[in-house]
């Protein structure tokens, strides 16, 4: 898929966004967890997947009968709040239907899918990350998405069906979608008299002036960082993409590392790091970012909008808010991620596999999904309810008219791979940013020629 298709929708969603609320951005930028923050305009958002009665143009054909069909739905979870959220909605499938559907959080996803696709008992739906669909399409074990299976399939945002296309095969519909915004503490901010962050200056300087300690004493629960953010390529790039760099052309047909764009960036966040301003979160021992953020260990998080179910649910009484990443010397910049529901070749039952995804996928599904768990919905015609019912999550949305796609071509996983190994040198003080950048493109070179 070209950018620009990917930009195009985008900017469409924003200006949907700008058209569905008149909230200004500083009276939705604070919220609670439990929607009682003072500015906050909202109730928190409901964890019960109740359908709503939006309804599409175009019905699905006839459900098979689903009467004690046993279905099972594989994905991983960012936190015990997302799986409980999208279990309700399974659960209600099954009670619509009669199936007896369940959904399985696998620690170990990709290690799990791979050992049941090759042993030729897949199970009988599974999340597809964007970033794995060429991989997945190219090794022939997808089934494309049949003709009749989903209702209303021009529903669903063209970019998001092209995520999910490989060599002009759509191969499963879009879950939902989410971008990568900066999470913050009002509380502690305002207690050390620092303002939301806009640019890079402003974000060194209130990450620096944000941490109180060390590792040892943030990770004892003692002081605080300014920031956490995995030491990982989909947290990194933001930065590139801001400088006006990025780590492939748009054909993704060669490494675009080497120059001083690129430079800039990924040295902005190595002193970040290595002024002990920004931590992985591993570090002060936390699983994630947004655990490191809930714990109190940081004052400011670049996550995305699945850190907000994860916060209410494990941290209910964390005051945070959202505002848009800081513009770099190029500008903003972030991610858009985005999973389907997968079916395999050999499924054992496609046609109600097809059926369980219908389900999850269609306006209703989508709508009460997203409303459960705060991600964005896939579907034009549930966006307008969803951005009027969540304006303290606004950020997320506005990010959406510069973000770029997480996707590449079949075999960049080790490109990314490689990335990832030299960013952890250079916070652990072992490479360099010259160093990353030489490997990085020789690992790419080797992928793409």
């Amino acid at each position: 898929m070209k950018r620009s298709k990917w930009i195009i929708f985008l900017l469409v969603l924003a200006l949907m966004a700008t058209a569905c609320s008149t909230t200004s951005e500083s009276e939705v930028t604070t919220t609670t967890a439990d929607g009682s923050g003072a500015s906050s305009t909202t109730q928190a958002t409901t964890t019960t997947a109740a359908v709503s009665e939006t309804s599409s143009t175009t019905e699905a054909t006839p459900t098979p009968a689903l009467e004690g069909v046993d279905l099972t739905l594989w994905g991983w979870s960012s936190s015990d709040a997302e799986n409980s959220a999208l279990s309700d909605l399974v659960a209600q499938f099954s009670a619509d239907t009669g199936a007896n559907a369940e959904f399985q959080a696998q620690a170990e996803f990709d290690v799990a899918l791979q050992a049941a696709l090759a042993s030729g008992a897949p199970p009988d739906v599974f999340y597809v990350d964007s970033f794995k669909l060429p991989d997945l399409a190219d090794a022939g074990v997808l089934a494309p998405v049949p003709d009749g299976a989903l209702s209303d399939p021009d529903d669903i945002y063209p970019s998001l069906r092209n995520a999910f296309t490989f060599n002009g095969t759509w191969y499963c519909p879009p879950k939902d979608f989410s971008t990568l915004a900066l999470v913050y503490d009002p509380d502690a901010l305002a207690a050390a008299g620092v303002d939301v962050p806009t640019t890079w200056d402003e974000l060194e300087a209130a990450a620096a002036t944000l941490t109180t300690g060390d590792v040892a004493a943030i990770a004892a629960g003692d002081a605080q960082a300014g920031l956490t953010m995995g030491v990982e390529y989909p947290r990194w790039a933001v930065f590139l993409f801001q400088a006006g760099a990025a780590l492939t052309d748009d054909a993704v047909t060669k490494i675009t590392l080497d120059n001083d764009a690129a430079r800039t960036a990924l040295q902005f966040v190595a002193d970040q790091y290595a002024a002990g301003s920004f931590i992985k979160p591993q570090a002060v021992d936390a699983g994630w970012a947004g655990e490191a953020f809930g714990q109190g260990k940081a004052a400011m998080t670049i996550e995305g909008n699945w850190i907000v179910g994860y916060l209410q649910d494990a941290f209910p009484d964390k005051n945070f808010a959202v505002a848009e990443l800081p513009a770099g010397p190029a500008g903003m910049g972030t991610f858009a991620f985005t999973v389907c529901y997968g079916v395999a070749k050999d499924a054992k039952n496609p046609d109600a596999s097809w059926a369980f995804v219908e389900y999850l996928t269609n306006a209703k599904g989508s709508l009460a999904w997203t409303n459960a768990f705060n991600v964005m919905p896939a579907r034009k015609s549930v966006s307008a309810d969803w951005i009027a019912s969540h304006p303290d999550l606004n950020a997320f949305v506005a990010g959406s008219a510069y973000a770029h796609r997480w996707g590449f071509v079949p075999g960049f996983n080790d490109v990314v791979g490689v990335f990832n190994e030299n960013a952890e040198g250079i916070v652990d003080g072992t490479a360099s940013v010259d160093d990353l950048i030489t490997k990085v493109t020789q690992a790419g070179e080797d992928v793409l020629h």
